[in-house]
């Protein structure tokens, strides 16, 4: 037989082989299955939204140590995304596309190494105030073409693996985080003296008025020529849920106490034990650390004693990249007591809370209009 003879019937059988893969192989995929796990709803629904994290839990970055992952502009709820290069699934991105604090939460997968993009659906269920099942269920948008599925023969396999060690990488992520108490510890706060603008805000005003409050504090302070000794605060004394207003104070630390000049508030804080988190992220991720550490206080003896520090430690001028600005928050320990007062002010915490996250959800929304 001549070697253009073997060459044909190769190719002839090469092809039969191939049609025949096309045949038995995959025109869609689809995909469900749940974990439980040992967490409070409002915390796996934060740490799942929070999308800047998924890269420390989605299996394929684990298989795929050399994949570069590229935060974008957006990095919690609606909008949030990050993009991708990698072996394993080629070059593309996630994109948060639903996020419902008591449902769900669906992002689109768009990867070159995927015959079309992959809907996911995260859906969290409470089995009670302290663990969840999270439901997953995934589908590939569209039917995959005869002539591709012979190519795709063993995407149903790789789908079923990479999304089952996804489910059990999220699970193993949030209960570590939650048995290591998110790597925040008992500390103690050093005390400081501070002297800034003392107002009762609407929530959503906070940062037009930390605008307007820091540059003429700075300008005071300079005047009299009293050194300033740290980054600016925000000392958040007392807040009201149902309104939407925060009793807070714009301030800059001092190594000595001052008097209170007329318009102008002198502010100590002593010595004491607290909770310290440091948090890196835009202000608009904020509320997270806060949810964070609320937990923490609910499921710990201490008690909450105002104010609420937040230590601007980045300069935003000095800094376009959010993703590294720190800011310190500290939530200081009563040791007087006073259970009840500090269970009202948890509970208006958390409707605070809640409240920003609609008014930020509907800035997305006009946003993407």
């Amino acid at each position: 037989m001549s070697a253009k003879k073997i060459a044909l019937y190769s190719f002839l059988l090469l092809t039969v082989i191939y049609l025949l893969l096309c045949l038995l192989g995959p025109s869609s995929y689809k995909f469900n299955n749940e974990v439980r796990i040992n967490g409070p709803h409002k915390i796996v629904y934060l740490l799942l939204n929070d999308i800047k994290d998924w890269s420390k839990w989605f299996s394929w970055k684990k298989e795929d140590p050399d994949l570069k992952f590229t935060p974008g502009n957006f990095q919690y709820a609606v909008g949030a995304n990050f993009s991708f290069e990698g072996k394993k699934m080629g070059t593309g991105s996630v994109i948060v596309e639903e996020s419902y604090q008591d449902s769900f939460i669906t992002v689109n997968l768009n990867a070159s190494k995927l015959p079309s993009n992959l809907k996911e659906r995260w859906q969290i269920v409470s089995e009670s105030s302290k663990a969840v099942y999270v439901n997953l269920t995934a589908r590939l948008q569209g039917e995959i073409p005869f002539y591709k599925r012979g190519y795709y023969f063993g995407l149903k396999k790789q789908l079923d693996e990479m999304l089952t060690n996804d489910l059990e990488g999220m699970k193993g992520y949030i209960e570590n985080l939650l048995k290591d108490s998110f790597g925040i510890s008992k500390t103690i706060y050093p005390g400081n003296h501070y002297f800034g603008i003392m107002n009762i805000v609407q929530n959503n005003k906070i940062p037009s008025f930390y605008a307007k409050s820091y540059p003429k504090i700075y300008n005071f302070l300079d005047s009299l020529k009293i050194p300033i000794i740290g980054p600016p605060v925000g000392l958040i004394l007392d807040w009201e849920g149902s309104t939407g207003q925060v009793y807070i104070l714009a301030a800059l630390p001092v190594e000595n106490k001052m008097p209170n000049y007329p318009a102008w508030t002198s502010f100590d804080i002593p010595q004491m034990e607290c909770m310290k988190l440091e948090h890196y992220g835009s202000y608009a991720t904020l509320r997270n650390a806060h949810v964070k550490l609320s937990y923490l206080m609910d499921n710990s003896p201490f008690t909450l004693a105002p104010p609420i520090i937040e230590e601007y430690v980045t300069s935003p001028s000095q800094q376009p990249d959010t993703s590294k600005w720190l800011t310190n928050i500290y939530y200081l320990l009563d040791q007087k007591g006073g259970y009840s007062k500090t269970l009202e002010q948890k509970k208006t915490l958390e409707d605070q809370i809640n409240k920003e996250e609609e008014e930020r959800r509907r800035k997305l929304r006009d946003v993407y209009r």
